[in-house]
């Protein structure tokens, strides 16, 4: 039996597919550009709105005076020109009754309130008429599509899906397709009547007729267009409503850095009247504090971020660059084949900070870049080749969480407000589908690892950086405490002897007031020597602050391997044989030893961190302790098939200091860690990789040295990865803490901690860190 559709189901489809009137619009855009249209002009023509309409129906149809006086109240209530009413007042005196009074109203509601959408483009066939327009879901365009992508070349069609179409019966109850391909000598039609696939209707969509005819003659043959009349509007318009949709909508229709901005292959009007489509001043972007461009692409078939940091307000600028390990930990995703899958990429976003946007920070036309910021701000625009990606970068969208990320964060905010921005999609990033109703991206692996890396790109990156620089500023343009402490301490003197000269030059009984002044230097000088001690206090705690943080990730790291162990342990008794126990629990006595071996190696460099070891200095031996730690990494080495190297396991070298024992294991188990996990991305994208991590222990020259064959650290970023919050691992897999942590409890003990720049393993790479303990005493 064939499947057949009721008719209310397409009214049902329209206005769940199309949910907006300027999504409704869009749609019919896109048809004229697909159809190779350079120009596509929008004309809203309302003599009534539909509310008006609306009213005055149901006046005559419950008027209480009958014909004459029903028509006589319509013509007076109605607001109308004269010549909209006389044009009104003939056509309702043809009625003969109420129900041809309300009749003859809709048809000229349907003729005078309606939205005009014409192009220049190749146009239709009654044929295509027929066998594509009036099928709704056709992949006519989507097989067009795979054709040129196929050929290479100009981009293909915007639209795929075949329900733009659609959008006209959100808009309105009439459709009037006007349509002629070059060399035709007749237009053809499409008349279409919405109201018969009422809700209310039980009929089937075959039982509707719809035909499509050639019409009239074309005063010149060579033309070609199609014309769309969208008649009895179901929505209230006027020239704000247009403007409105022109401003938030069509100007970020087309990418509004593109050559052919909106406002160029866009022409609007409301009753005869011209809208205008706001764009873009490219001297407005130019006054942004901060700006920051980033390029995803293949590169040799790898994949490949790399962008730049322009901090204008500081002057201060930098660039990055991330490799396929990176960007697997980065995107969150297991293999290198879903970032080649995603495609190449752009995005480029202009920052404000609109606290500094008054005359007293040089900006007296502080409102008019106010509003002009308002227009743009958003978030990043995603644009597909040169044309939007409805909703990004809206008034109500916030795809990328900027403002959730900001307002919940302390300190520094990016968020939407501040941003303006574009990311450039195109055909080829097929991982990228539109949804149906044209509300976003569909949510596939491709679509989270864009969003990933450009949330990597701006709080990474880009916002980090400035919050640094503007570290770094405050330092230098405030005086330091010990400066401070330094002046009072060299004027001190000299306003003592003033002091005391005035007294000897007072009567004796005026010589209390400069005892007085001479007390409140006094007091002066002590509340800087407290300041002092404040200071040095607050340095302490910091330290031990810092300290404490770093037993917090030792925790985590042990926590993980207690969590493995126990699950190995509960598998393996869940495994055993009843009938076979005395074999089967040897085995699993011999599987528990190795898993509490390791599990016992991490809680003994734990317990060197405990609350009463933390801050106490003893003797140990730095190889002895290297190999101690290292070998509770054995067990996750092993794992992932990482040779351990080095001369770490030595006996024969002893090298003993005099520190905190609990604080060197951290800095060397961290080490350790990273190390690790850059080792299993590489694995992931690096197809034979053989992962290798060497310690190296040098007593004569003082230092610990652990270099791994993993993807490396950029070498722009040799001394960012230091800074707190600066991480390169996915959202619950990294803080950006480490390694912060670590020079901090270096610097505690006197000891050096840095990141060696050789690129011994990898070209443009460095993968080598250093610990210097040699300020460290030997016992």
């Amino acid at each position: 039996m064939p499947f057949r559709v009721a008719a209310r189901t397409i009214l049902e489809l329209g206005a769940e597919l199309i949910s907006s009137d300027g999504i409704a619009l869009y749609e019919l855009i896109k048809n004229g550009i697909d159809a190779g249209s350079r120009r596509v002009r929008i004309d809203v023509e309302v003599a009534l709105t539909r509310t008006a309409y609306e009213a005055l129906d149901e006046e005559m149809a419950t008027h209480p005076g009958g014909l004459v006086a029903a028509r006589e109240t319509v013509l007076e209530a109605a607001p109308l020109d004269a010549a909209e009413a006389a044009a009104l007042a003939g056509r309702l005196a043809e009625a003969r009754d109420v129900a041809g009074l309300r009749q003859a109203f809709r048809e000229w509601y349907v003729e005078r309130n309606l939205i005009r959408v014409s192009d220049t483009g190749h146009g239709m066939s009654v044929e295509d008429l027929r066998q594509v327009y009036l099928t709704v879901g056709t992949r006519s365009r989507l097989r067009e599509k795979e054709r040129m992508a196929e050929k290479g070349g100009a981009p293909p069609p915007l639209g795929e899906k075949g329900v733009g179409r659609l959008s006209t019966m959100r808009l309105g109850d009439h459709l009037l397709v006007r349509t002629s391909k070059a060399g035709q000598e007749r237009l053809n039609e499409l008349v279409i009547d919405w109201t018969r696939f009422d809700h209310a209707s039980d009929a089937l969509l075959d039982e509707i007729e719809l035909e499509a005819r050639e019409a009239a003659r074309k005063p010149d043959p060579a033309t070609s267009g199609t014309e769309v009349v969208i008649g009895g509007l179901k929505a209230d318009w006027s020239a704000a409503k247009l403007a409105a949709i022109a401003g938030d909508e069509f100007a970020r229709l087309v990418d509004p850095w593109a050559p052919r901005t909106a406002d160029r292959i866009l022409r609007l009007s409301y009753n005869g009247e011209r809208v205008e489509i706001p764009v873009i001043d490219p001297d407005f972007l130019k006054r942004a504090h901060g700006f920051c461009r980033a390029d995803f692409d293949l590169v040799d078939g790898e994949p490949v971020l790399t962008g730049r940091v322009d901090y204008q307000l500081r002057k201060k600028e930098k660039g990055f660059r991330l490799g396929a390990a990176e960007l697997v930990s980065t995107a969150g995703v297991r293999s290198p084949s879903l970032l080649r899958s995603l495609g190449p990429f752009s995005m480029e976003m202009w920052w404000f900070n609109r606290g500094l946007l008054n005359a007293k920070n040089g900006y007296p036309d502080s409102t008019e870049l106010k509003r002009e910021i308002a227009r743009w701000a958003g978030g990043l625009m995603l644009f597909r080749d040169g044309y939007r990606v409805n909703p990004y970068g809206g008034a109500e969208d916030d795809w990328l969480e900027l403002d959730k990320s900001a307002f919940g964060a302390r300190g520094y905010k990016l968020n939407r407000q501040q941003v303006i921005g574009r990311v450039q999609v195109s055909w080829r990033n097929r991982g990228l589908l539109d949804q149906t109703n044209r509300e976003g991206l569909v949510a596939t692996p491709e679509r989270g690892a864009l969003i990933a890396l450009l949330r990597h790109v701006l709080l990474t990156q880009f916002k980090q950086f400035i919050e640094t620089e503007d570290k770094a500023a405050r330092v230098e343009e405030r005086s330091t405490l010990d400066t401070i402490a330094e002046r009072v301490e060299s004027a001190e003197a000299d306003i003592r002897a003033k002091i005391s000269e005035i007294e000897r030059t007072l009567p004796s009984g005026q010589r209390a007031m400069a005892r007085q002044a001479s007390k409140l230097v006094d007091e002066l000088v002590h509340y800087v020597d407290e300041a002092k001690d404040l200071g040095d206090q607050y340095a302490d705690d910091r330290a031990q602050l810092v300290y404490l943080a770093g037993v917090g990730l030792m925790v985590e790291f042990v926590l993980h391997e207690l969590d493995r162990a126990t699950f190995g342990t509960l598998r393996t008794l869940k495994d055993l044989d009843p009938a076979r126990l005395d074999k089967a629990a040897a085995a699993a006595v011999r599987i528990l030893t190795d898993q509490l071996e390791t599990l016992n190696k991490r809680v003994a460099n734990l317990e060197a961190l405990g609350t009463v070891r933390r801050q106490t200095k003893s003797d140990f031996d730095v190889v002895e302790l290297v190999a101690r730690t290292v070998s509770a990494r054995e067990g996750e080495a092993g794992r992932h098939h990482v040779a351990l190297a080095g001369n770490f396991r030595s006996t024969a070298a002893r090298w003993r200091i005099k520190a905190v024992p609990g604080m060197f294991v951290q800095i060397v188990d961290n080490l350790l860690a990273n190390a690790l996990y850059w080792l299993k991305q590489q694995v992931l994208v690096e197809s034979g990789f053989a992962p290798r991590l060497t310690v190296e222990v040098d007593p004569v020259a003082g230092l610990v040295t652990v270099t791994d064959n993993g993807p490396g650290v950029d070498p722009a970023m040799a001394e960012e990865i230091f800074q707190p919050f600066v991480t390169r691992k996915p959202a619950g897999e990294g803080r950006g803490l480490g390694l912060y942590i670590s020079r901090e409890v270096a610097h505690n003990q006197g000891w050096r901690i840095d990141l060696l720049r050789e690129e011994a393993v990898r070209p443009g790479r460095y993968n080598t860190f250093v610990i210097d303990l040699s300020g460290s005493a030997r016992t």
